[in-house]
């Protein structure tokens, strides 16, 4: 897939985070000249083995001849856009932070990749650009965005159709859903269950009820590049990345201690939930099926054997045993 486009550059923003850093690796095994954009305080533990086989770099977004005069110099073939902050929101809660990275950074880079040209541009929103809503989320969903972080990503969806109407600026906008796998932080979900089952230690979470729309970042990746591949068919378009299903956290908790062999059993009720917790929270897929020819190939029960697999290697990543 997308031989065409070997040996091109590609430049990932937040290169160094959970979804960047598996972008990265991938890219190198397509074998990609591959460019992030980083934090200079950004801890790179996720791409420790392959930092010396890419280029980092620390440019202030917020500065737009800063933006230009680095996009200039790597000219890049192809961005894919991931930094971002305030998604967590139990610890992002700057304002003017998350305005500054969210907003004014990504207009920024949009702008610099038009005026130098760039073939491919794919922006990540969020799905929390929805608000809560009754029915599996559609992208001609009306926006009802309840937090800064999801006002801002709406915001950039915006600028970006704006930019493909008006300059036919090569851009598509993804909202991924609960995206797990390798290399996530550890605080999140999935990890905080698979190292409590493998090293027997306490389970604590929010609720058992919470539901998720959960897709394995191999999936999301795929999705990603049949993007690349199709980008001159669906500039400006928005597509949903999920696995159109949801599923409760206890059946996660379950899949897992099954998996694991493990015995033993979480508290709920010790975490405090980080946001207002829909009874509804899945993805329509349709849209991305059927211009893309895209579903993800790994069922929940897949994805998470696969992740523990990873986990059982790499568990001194997060201070395991």
């Amino acid at each position: 897939m997308i031989s065409n486009l070997i040996e091109k550059k590609v430049l990932i923003t937040g290169g160094a985070g959970f979804i960047g850093a598996n972008f990265v690796y991938k890219f190198l095994e397509l074998e990609y000249k591959v460019n992030i954009f980083e934090r200079k305080e950004a801890n790179l533990w996720r791409i420790e083995k392959v930092k010396d086989r890419i280029s980092i770099h620390s440019p202030d977004l917020t500065n737009y001849d800063e933006t230009e005069k680095i996009i200039s110099e790597i000219k890049p073939d192809i961005v894919i856009h991931f930094a971002a902050y305030g998604a967590y929101q139990r610890i992002q809660q700057d304002i003017n932070l998350t305005i500054d990275t969210n907003l004014k950074s990504s207009i920024n880079l949009i702008n610099a990749c038009n005026k130098v040209g760039v073939e491919c541009f794919l922006n990540t929103g969020t799905n929390s650009e929805y608000g809560i809503k009754s029915a599996p989320m559609k992208e001609t969903d009306i926006l009802e965005a309840d937090n800064i972080y999801a006002i801002t990503k709406s915001a950039v969806t915006l600028y970006c159709q704006m930019m493909a109407r008006k300059f036919n600026f090569p851009v598509a906008i993804i909202r991924p859903f609960a995206v797990y796998g390798y290399f996530e932080e550890k605080e999140r979900l999935v990890p905080t269950i698979i190292k409590a089952c493998l090293t027997n230690s306490r389970l604590e979470l929010s609720r058992p009820d919470s539901v998720r729309d959960f897709i394995f970042i191999e999936d999301l990746i795929s999705g990603y590049l049949l993007l690349i591949e199709n980008i001159k068919n669906i500039k400006g378009q928005i597509f949903n990345l999920g696995s159109g299903e949801q599923n409760k956290i206890e059946k996660v908790v379950k899949i897992i201690k099954t998996a694991t062999n493990s015995k033993i059993e979480p508290f709920y009720g010790q975490i405090k939930t980080a946001q207002t917790e829909p009874e509804n929270w899945v993805a329509d897929i349709s849209k991305a099926k059927s211009l893309l020819n895209w579903s993800p190939k790994n069922t929940l029960e897949q994805g998470l054997q696969k992740n523990i697999e990873w986990f059982k290697e790499n568990i001194n990543l997060y201070g395991g045993n």
